[in-house]
């Protein structure tokens, strides 16, 4: 009995150890919580700070046995993600062919050696004025520059890329660096630069040949030189200019055609009592008497001086391929009286002769002044020398203004010159002025000295028309003429009938005379 007890105990303690871990179903198949929950240890979830911790139920989940454990293939349309760190793209951009080819550059300057510049790259030097050089017309240059040891620099900008084959021109001027004044000599001569119209012609100072136009004549000592440029075909031009201490004076001939062929020349040989005059024709200095001139036909106008007597003037008509005798007898001088005004204490000088200075009135009287053309010549320390050719009249007083001008100034320019309009009828007519041809009418003669010229109109079939004109300073004189047909010469009548009857009965008679007697 005791045996059997003891299993029935043992079976009781199983019993009851079951009945406390089962979890009973209920019939409709929810769960029965038992009365004391079994302890179950959860494992903690990482999450973020901010969120709170829930606990979730373990849910198990059944897959079906037909599905694949790999998932399948899907073809989708290719997208590219961009990478957090976007990768460096390199763009290359093919040239295109429009302005493709090789323009050029040319740089021009005053200074042989100079280096060229673009965008301050070195590119070529400056020989003989010029520096080409050949540049992608895709390019882009911004700057030329020009510099010399020496010399300012100049920089400027590229108006426009050259397009295939084109040349764009820069142009450049460079100048030496200035040194202090102090180390720079005063200047005591000037220059004269002679340009004509047409270029070409030959150039002469006080008669001595300096070359063809365009010229220049430096280190001339201040004063008035006689200028005269000669071109075959065109009648000669002759000025005076005036130089200037550190000055360059101009000189701008127009030239005019000389008259149509035939230009055959004559010759009129010039002699003078007493000999050694100074012999201008057409205002032109010829040399000294006694000489022969070869001229083209026309009138031209003779001027013989010598100091101590009187200018001798006159016009002689030149005919083709003929010699003709002048023979001048100078008369001595007849006086004048000039009065020179100018700042006190100026020197005066005429014909290189000194007269004295200018008192503190301002005005200094000269007495006994041959008559005819005189240099004048006014200085004074710190100025530049006054020059000018003044025509003295006898017995009459010629007022002079002299005005000085400090060294270093430029005069104020003044016009020096004026202009003659001319219309003639009939139109065509040959132009002289002061007996050098100028043209046709109608016709706007420019250049003229100021002053009064001589006028003369020429055409054929009709009367030479000749007058006086004043020219004003920077004005135009109008001149209309109407030319007079030139009278038909008037045949010479024809013997009467019983002129010439008579003649013949009287003839007769001294015939039977005659016979008579022998």
């Amino acid at each position: 009995m005791r045996k059997p007890c003891a299993v029935l105990i043992v079976i009781l303690v199983l019993c009851a150890f079951c009945t406390f871990i089962a979890v009973p179903v209920a019939a409709d198949g929810e769960t029965t919580t038992a009365t004391t929950e079994p302890t179950i240890t959860l494992q903690p979830v990482t999450a973020p700070t901010t969120e709170p911790t829930t606990t979730l139920p373990t849910v198990v989940t059944t897959e079906p046995t037909t599905a694949p454990t790999t998932e399948p293939t899907v073809t989708v349309p290719t997208v590219v993600t961009q990478p957090t760190t976007e990768p460096t793209i390199t763009i290359t951009i093919e040239p295109t062919s429009v302005g493709g080819g090789k323009g050029y550059i040319d740089t021009y300057c005053n200074v042989d050696g100079a280096s060229v510049y673009f965008d301050d790259s070195y590119q070529c030097m400056i020989a003989q004025g010029i520096c080409t050089v050949g540049v992608s017309p895709t390019g882009h240059i911004q700057t030329v520059s020009v510099k010399k040891t020496g010399y300012t620099t100049w920089s400027g900008s590229l108006t426009k890329m050259p397009a295939d084959g084109e040349h764009v021109a820069v142009y450049a001027t460079i100048n030496p660096v200035s040194t202090p004044p102090t180390t720079v000599p005063p200047v005591q001569t000037g220059t004269i630069y002679a340009q004509s119209n047409p270029a070409g012609a030959a150039i002469y100072l006080n008669g001595n040949f300096y070359g063809y136009s365009p010229v220049t004549i430096p280190n001339l000592a201040p004063g008035s030189y006689s200028m005269k440029a000669s071109l075959n075909g065109y009648t000669p031009d002759t000025q005076v200019i005036s130089v200037y201490a550190g000055q360059t004076a101009t000189y701008y001939p127009v030239l005019q055609q000389s008259p149509p062929a035939p230009r055959s020349t004559g010759t009129v040989s010039v002699s003078s009592n007493p000999s050694g005059a100074l012999l201008y024709v057409d205002g032109s200095y010829q040399g000294k008497s006694p000489m022969t001139v070869t001229l083209y036909p026309g009138s031209h106008t003779f001027r013989l001086s010598l100091a101590g007597y009187a200018d001798y003037t006159t016009t002689l008509y030149v005919n083709a391929n003929s010699n003709q005798n002048l023979k001048a007898d100078m008369t001595p001088a007849v006086y004048g009286t000039a009065q020179v005004t100018s700042m006190s204490g100026a020197s005066v000088f005429i014909d290189s002769t000194s007269q004295g200075k200018i008192p503190s009135s301002g005005t200094l009287t000269i007495h006994n002044v041959a008559n005819g053309n005189r240099l004048f010549k006014v200085t004074a320390p710190g100025y530049n020398d006054w020059l000018n050719t003044i025509y003295i009249q006898p017995n009459v007083v010629t007022p002079i203004n002299a005005v000085l001008i400090p060294v270093g100034t430029n005069p104020t320019p003044v016009p020096a010159t004026g202009a003659i309009e001319i219309a003639s009828t009939p139109t065509g007519a040959e132009i002289y002025v002061d007996n050098l041809f100028k043209g046709y009418t109608p016709s706007t003669l420019t250049g003229i000295a100021v002053g009064e010229h001589q006028v003369l109109l020429k055409y054929t079939g009709y009367i030479d028309y000749t007058q006086a004109v004043t020219v004003n300073s920077g004005q135009t004189t109008p001149l209309a003429i109407s030319m007079q047909t030139a009278p038909t010469p008037t045949p010479a009548s024809a013997p009467s009938l019983a002129i010439v009857i008579g003649g013949i009965v009287m003839a007769a008679g001294i015939g039977a005379a005659l016979r008579r007697r022998s």
